[in-house]
């Protein structure tokens, strides 16, 4: 082995452990600081929950929650909660592109009305593993299972201080899985990133964009290479012409086939994929 190759293969190894006591020394930090968002010195004024989840911060206080996600994240890239951390502290001010997308729409309208939210009992779940092979609610239950995650894994959204936004990020994120689903991808790393990259192409939030350019650092050459030839030309082509993910009534087309949910969405599938694999099978206006 190079001497090039030992120093690489010793940085992965001790990078979750860096990773580890970088992040719990910035939270560290963070929590010894912590003073509400409009505290000054000899007062008493704070800033109230603006929902339930709401945990008020101040901007140098997000940096810390930011900085320290991060390297939680890129130590441990699988685990939602330090992406889901990340996301919260880096999204203030970034949702004008999801909003112009919602209030475009009829529908983006009626979510942002209703605030549905992504959960199910026992009956409802059940019922989606009963529907026909190839709907987008089967191929929905089928992912959830085969990757050993529920649908109740996504965090509540703690930092971002708008509540209009809050529920905008929430609904993005309870929705991740179904990106999932239609793009067919699974849970590795590698389609992680290239997942973070399309829906930062669609949402505009900084957390795709930081998760795809520190990703690659952890992933071996091979994999790195694939992702920068291969994953990242599609998942930016493919994010760029697919409609508004944000605007999608998921809840309502559990029994559409999924080839037909691809279709009207504008994606289309890796070329190692079996389905819809080329952008002029979909039938999404391409300007």
């Amino acid at each position: 082995m190079s001497l090039t190759g030992l120093i690489s293969g010793v940085a992965r190894r001790m990078a979750p452990t860096a990773a580890l006591a970088g992040a719990s020394y910035v939270a560290a930090k963070s929590l010894a600081a912590f003073t509400s968002p409009d505290a000054r010195p000899g007062t008493s004024r704070s800033m109230d929950p603006l929902y339930p989840s709401h945990r008020p911060t101040t901007r140098l206080q997000k940096t810390f929650i930011a900085v320290g996600s991060a390297l939680m994240g890129f130590g441990d890239p699988t685990d939602g909660a330090h992406i889901a951390a990340l996301g919260d502290a880096t999204s203030n001010g970034c949702f004008g592109r999801m909003r112009t997308q919602m209030l475009s729409d009829p529908t983006g309208v009626r979510i942002l009305k209703e605030r549905p939210q992504i959960e199910f009992n026992a009956h409802e779940w059940a019922q989606l593993g009963s529907l026909p092979e190839g709907s987008f609610g089967r191929a929905y239950f089928e992912q959830m299972r085969r990757n050993g995650i529920t649908w109740s894994s996504r965090p509540p959204v703690r930092f971002v201080d708008n509540e209009e936004d809050a529920y905008m990020l929430l609904r993005y994120r309870q929705c991740h899985d179904f990106y999932h689903t239609v793009l067919d991808l699974d849970i590795s790393v590698l389609e992680e990133l290239a997942i973070k990259v399309f829906e930062w192409r669609q949402t505009g939030l900084p957390v795709g964009l930081i998760a795809s350019a520190v990703g690659p650092l952890r992933m071996p050459s091979a994999e790195r290479t694939r992702f920068f030839a291969d994953y990242l030309p599609w998942a930016l082509q493919c994010g760029a012409q697919a409609k508004p993910i944000i605007s999608i009534y998921w809840e309502e087309m559990w029994e559409r086939s999924i080839d037909e949910v691809r279709k009207e969405m504008g994606v289309w599938l890796m070329p190692s994929r079996n389905s819809v694999t080329r952008a002029e099978n979909s039938t999404a206006r391409i300007d």
